[in-house]
């Protein structure tokens, strides 16, 4: 028999449903989440219900995982020191944003803009530029991107973001500065804008990269510890994470662009 696993883990409580394919039937389980290692609730709640249903782990054959780890990792504060590169000149974006307030024409007087993820002190701006079509304008100064990059390495950062202007044009100094950053800093995790939302406007592109390289850390931790868990207790299912829009993912797809599950487990309260 094949048994599909769901798991939705929130911020106080981690659910558990157990389909059997064969029969329809389906069991129930629900663990508090344990905070300091999410994982350890997940793998609790995983032997009650194996135990309720008569099974081993290793008769789950698929997992899907909704979670709200990226969620609260924003809400709270707790992501990882960002980093921000973008073409020189636009260091600001993130604090320009749009023009557009809330309310009547005086709404400027009363917005409060949000703090950016990646603040001013760790934002660099990099000497390149492409135009609208993708042509190079200016080439990518690769001795002063390396300065750039030591210098935020210097400064502690844990996860980067690049944004260059027009790069969903044409990627292509977005990811040389991926080659420099791994060759300089092989122990930092790279976002680029250009594969996360390669679509025109750089504040929107440049805010979801930030974003993602916000979270990435904490849902690499959290979902690389599980998969370990669970190949510990013998489970070697397919594991599927939710995503914002109800679709579905690869762990490795979450890891590298976690932002892509932000609502994850919203939607999966939506999606059923």
């Amino acid at each position: 028999m094949a048994y599909r696993l769901g798991i939705d883990v929130g911020g106080t409580f981690t659910d558990l449903l157990l389909f059997d394919e064969t029969t329809g039937k389906t069991y129930l389980a629900k663990t508090l989440c344990t905070p300091t290692d999410l994982s350890a609730g997940v793998m609790a709640g995983i032997g009650q219900i194996c135990q309720k249903a008569g099974i081993g782990p290793e008769g789950v054959a698929t997992i899907l995982h909704g979670t709200t780890v990226a969620t609260n990792a924003i809400l709270e504060r707790k992501g990882a020191r960002v980093g921000l590169l973008v073409t020189e000149g636009f260091e600001q974006v993130l604090h320009l944003a749009r023009s557009q307030t809330p309310g009547p024409l005086a709404g400027w007087m009363v917005m409060i803009k949000p703090d950016p993820l990646a603040p001013l002190e760790d934002t660099r701006g990099v000497r390149e530029r492409m135009d609208p079509r993708g042509h190079v304008v200016r080439p990518l100064e690769e001795a002063q991107l390396r300065q750039a990059l030591e210098a935020l390495h210097r400064q502690g950062v844990e996860s980067l973001a690049v944004s260059l202007l027009h790069a969903y044009a044409n990627p292509a100094h977005e990811e040389r500065v991926r080659q420099v950053a791994a060759e300089a800093c092989p122990d930092l995790p790279v976002t680029l804008s250009s594969e996360i939302l390669p679509e025109f406007r750089e504040y929107e592109r440049t805010q979801t990269a930030v974003v993602n390289a916000y979270i990435k850390p904490p849902v690499r931790r959290y979902l690389s510890g599980l998969r370990g868990k669970l190949q510990e207790a013998g489970l070697s299912a397919t594991v599927n994470i939710l995503r914002s829009d109800g679709g579905l993912m690869t762990v490795e797809g979450a890891c590298e662009r976690p932002v892509y599950a932000v609502l994850s487990g919203p939607s999966g309260g939506v999606s059923g």
